[in-house]
């Protein structure tokens, strides 16, 4: 499976919706998908997820307007970074797990999402909390 570095994050706070109809029913698929053992090639690009976005274009993520992707990219970057992992580097879902339980807590997300439209809602900083067995940070 291949996910971009910052979808990492967006996982752990999907709660089953999204963009579109298509986006979440493939969201699904792939969240549904991942087990311990799973492989996964992590990217600093387009992923399996970005397939059913209404928001990619040729040019990568179109979210904000012309330019997004290179906003993205650097969320994955850094991302990619507080992992220790590298674009394009493959390994299990388990390792990717305890290392975002390791380097990253509900508070980082403010640094490294930025004017992402869902951050608001919560759901990725619960989403973190629960993975790190943590007290659900209040709702803003």
């Amino acid at each position: 499976m291949r996910i971009r570095a910052h979808n990492l994050l967006c996982i752990q706070g999907f709660v089953g919706k999204g963009y579109s109809p298509e986006f979440v029913a493939n969201m699904k698929a792939v969240v549904g998908g991942l087990r311990g053992t799973t492989e996964v090639t992590v990217l600093d690009a387009p992923d399996s997820l970005c397939a059913a976005c209404p928001n990619l274009k040729a040019g990568g993520c179109t979210l904000h307007g012309e330019g997004t992707e290179r906003g993205i990219v650097t969320q994955d970057r850094d991302v990619l970074a507080r992992l220790g992992l590298r674009a394009g580097g493959t390994v299990t879902w388990g390792e990717i797990l305890d290392r975002i339980r390791e380097s990253v807590g509900p508070d980082d997300l403010d640094a490294i999402c930025g004017t992402c439209p869902w951050l608001p809602l919560g759901h990725c900083k619960e989403g973190l909390a629960r993975l790190r067995g943590a007290p659900t940070p209040p709702r803003p």
